[in-house]
């Protein structure tokens, strides 16, 4: 690949191009299996509930069922952020892959609600635990100089993932909700990649004689401040950038009454596809000026803006043409916060914790935010005219981001703790 001069990659390595490209690729399909779901509930609930009883109940099953898998990516973010300090980073992203992608194609076998929110649960163990190991894997393989842009890159899965799963949704009115699962098997080709050509980090190598000790992370004051103050940030940025995305298929079919169901499919797939516009250009972006204004002034300007731009378009957005021009705004500022936190939280944490700490800070900081879509569930109720009131709901957990920014510490210009 040509390098540019003076650029951040120049001197990157094809092993370390290779290193990134996988890492994302995990986290591409990551997000693709985790937003299959999203298309899927409204077939798949109307089927195992019956219609009267989607109708009646079907916001509250999707609020259960999603709190459900978030709780299970918190978990398996912990649990495997561990394992990959333990196992090691390669290792670790090989298994969780395959649990994400081989319970996405159990999914499709299920026949009740209650057997879907049990698959999903061991769905969010596997999504959850892939992050914390490629975050790391990149963060310590790439130089300070190309950490920013590498992010940048990563996080770009953010916005590629679910248009992937748009694009399965159009052959949903065709093939079934179950097909969307099946499809979801597909990237278990991705360990075979992993397995043969990856090899663990020189940094976790060297750092695999002091074996990590959790207790460490609280009982050191400054792990312990660290650890804190990023859980907390992730539960705002991942409350509103998972809010967002889960109800934007019910806020499409909010504005699109008397609309024939496989019309509504259509228009939620370009719906998704226009919203990660937004996406996109925030993951860049805001990686970008994290290098250029500081980690915590990025992020107050994202917790700022965040709550702004949701709550414009959960007002301004009464009809499908409104929702399309307004989507990008709001997905900019919150999910493309989520780059920082993939800059930001291996920076906080010393080599042997690294794993450990990012994906507690960026996945049990779902448990905190696990409430967030029940709220709108609630707010929401049977009415479907109320599904912007309660994507505004969004807006009530950001403005917490910027007290605790008052305690995180700047690591602008510093090299990763050893």
């Amino acid at each position: 690949m040509a390098r540019t001069r003076g650029s951040a990659f120049e001197g990157v390595t094809r092993y370390q191009w290779l290193v990134l490209a996988v890492a994302w690729m995990g986290w591409v399909f990551d997000i693709m299996d985790s937003a299959l779901f999203n298309f899927a509930k409204a077939p798949m609930l109307k089927e195992l509930l019956g219609q009267a009883g989607y109708e009646a109940r079907g916001a509250a099953v999707e609020g259960v069922i999603f709190t459900v898998f978030l709780i299970g990516w918190a978990l398996g973010g912990a649990l495997f952020g561990y394992l990959a300090d333990r196992w090691g980073r390669v290792k670790t992203m090989a298994v969780t892959i395959l649990i994400y992608t081989l319970f996405t194609g159990l999914t499709a076998l299920c026949a009740t609600w209650e057997q879907v929110a049990v698959v999903r649960f061991i769905t969010g163990l596997g999504i959850g635990g892939e992050w914390a190991a490629g975050a790391a894997l990149v963060a310590e393989v790439f130089p300070d100089r190309a950490r920013a842009a590498a992010a940048s890159f990563l996080q770009s899965a953010a916005a590629i993932g679910p248009v992937f799963a748009s694009l399965l949704n159009l052959a949903e009115p065709h093939f079934g909700w179950r097909f969307l699962f099946l499809a979801g098997i597909a990237p278990a080709a991705v360990v075979i990649v992993i397995r043969i050509w990856v090899r663990e980090s020189e940094k976790w190598t060297a750092a695999t004689t002091q074996k990590p000790k959790v207790t460490e992370l609280w009982q050191k004051p400054p792990l312990r401040r660290n650890l804190i103050v990023s859980m907390l940030l992730g539960a705002v940025g991942i409350a509103a950038a998972a809010n967002v995305s889960f109800w934007l298929p019910n806020f499409v079919a909010s504005v699109s009454p008397g609309i024939p169901a496989s019309d509504v499919q259509i228009r939620t797939s370009t719906a998704t596809m226009v919203l990660h516009i937004g996406t996109l250009l925030g993951v860049f972006v805001v990686p970008w000026l994290c290098d250029k204004w500081g980690r915590r002034q990025t992020l107050l300007a994202c917790m700022i803006a965040s709550p702004i731009s949701v709550l414009i378009t959960s007002r301004a957005a009464h009809d499908f043409s409104t929702l399309l021009l307004f989507a990008p705004l709001m997905s900019f500022t919150t999910i493309g916060m989520s780059a920082a936190f993939v800059l930001y939280f291996p920076e906080l944490f010393p080599t042997r914790l690294r794993a450990t700490g990012a994906g507690a800070a960026y996945n049990v900081a779902r448990i905190l935010s696990a409430g967030i879509p029940l709220l709108t569930a609630a707010v929401i109720g049977s009415g479907t005219d109320k599904v912007g009131q309660g994507i505004a709901t969004t807006a009530l957990v950001l403005g917490m981001g910027v007290f605790v920014l008052w305690f995180a510490p700047e690591t602008k210009g510093k090299p990763l703790p050893d």
